[in-house]
């Protein structure tokens, strides 16, 4: 055979079986998808390098993206940078915009997030106002009469009460003393002396009912003057007065009536504090002045407590989303096909120099081959 000719069979017949290999071993990153059978027996290569390892792979890709790119510091830079700060700012200050123009409500922003939020909130704050108030009111009805009372509203009472034996005492002398007193004091005697039989109706032989009423008056009036009966009605007042202090609140109040305290105290106040018309305000409306102050000062101290925070708790916040676990659901969530089309749409040109070079070191070789035949 002509040395040339078999020398260009060996040179082909190396760069085909070179090409054939590494294009075989391209394909074999991805192919087979599933594992291959035969005689029960799992075939060597099947499933292909990256369906075997993809479960590997997709874990080591995630917290090689997470540990080297997409790390806590790259997304603080990123967010502490001006264009950054003047994304944010811009943001805020298209929300001001919208809030002011459109008047919106806490309660648009409530139904925003979720339907019906402003009626579970509203519904919330009523219960919350009738909890605390029978919680509160629970603990009132426990205590003491005397300790409910204001410490200079109780010296005054205390003062009343010392004074009141007098008072009461000169109720009464004034009412005996007047002519309705002497009146229903005759009224008394002669009932007492007509239904009292006969030695009580012997009186009227001895005086008349008139004077027999004079005397009775006289006679009281001179009793309540006296010094002992304002001291035992004075201990009486005192001793009451001291009792009523001592009772608890719920020895005074019945359970009927104290519910009734209650319900209208939580009536009154759902009244005044209206929930439902303080999320219905616009939010401009609140207190203008402020919403001002906000718009010119405000909403640089939010945009940077924003960044602040934000900065300072990234590797939470990056922990909590947990970017890793994200990249390896995604990825083995591809399928094959569409994974094996975005690499090999990626590394296209690569693949086909590697084709190539399997082409060009095969030739190599059947060349050397060749020479190798020929001269030895």
């Amino acid at each position: 055979m002509n040395p040339i000719l078999q020398i260009a069979i060996m040179i082909i017949t190396g760069a085909l079986i070179g090409g054939f290999t590494n294009t075989l071993a391209i394909k074999m990153l991805f192919r087979p998808y599933d594992a291959k059978y035969l005689f029960g027996k799992r075939l060597p290569f099947t499933p292909g390098v990256i369906p075997l390892r993809r479960d590997e792979a997709s874990t080591k890709l995630g917290e090689i993206v997470t540990g080297h790119l997409l790390t806590p510091e790259v997304f603080r830079d990123k967010l502490q940078s001006p264009e950054t700060n003047n994304l944010i700012m811009h943001f805020i200050d298209r929300q001001i915009e919208t809030i002011e123009q459109e008047k919106l409500t806490p309660s648009y922003f409530l139904e925003r997030l979720s339907d019906g939020l402003t009626d579970k909130l509203i519904h919330f704050f009523n219960e919350e106002i009738k909890s605390k108030v029978q919680d509160e009111g629970q603990k009132l009805y426990q205590r003491e009469v005397g300790s409910l009372i204001p410490d200079d509203a109780l010296a005054s009472l205390d003062q009343k009460v010392d004074h009141l034996a007098y008072d009461i005492n000169n109720k009464i002398s004034s009412y005996l003393s007047s002519e309705k007193g002497y009146n229903d004091i005759f009224t008394m005697v002669d009932e007492f002396i007509e239904n009292r039989g006969r030695i009580a109706k012997g009186l009227k032989y001895f005086m008349t009912k008139e004077s027999l009423a004079h005397r009775v008056q006289d006679e009281l009036l001179k009793l309540i003057s006296q010094d002992k009966m304002i001291d035992i009605e004075k201990k009486v007042i005192l001793g009451e007065y001291e009792k009523f202090k001592n009772n608890r609140l719920d020895d005074v109040v019945s359970i009927q009536d104290r519910d009734k305290i209650i319900n209208s105290i939580v009536e009154v106040l759902q009244e005044k504090i209206d929930i439902r018309e303080i999320l219905n305000t616009p939010i401009v409306n609140f207190n203008p002045e402020l919403f001002e102050r906000f718009k010119e000062k405000g909403k640089y101290k939010l945009k940077d407590d924003f960044i602040a925070y934000s900065s300072k708790n990234m590797t939470k916040i990056i922990n909590k989303l947990q970017l890793a676990d994200v990249i390896k659901k995604q990825i083995d969530s591809f399928e094959l096909s569409k994974l094996e089309s975005l690499v090999m749409d990626v590394a296209n040109k690569e693949f086909k120099m590697i084709m190539l070079l399997g082409y060009l070191l095969g030739g190599i070789v059947g060349l050397f081959q060749g020479m190798l035949v020929l001269f030895f």
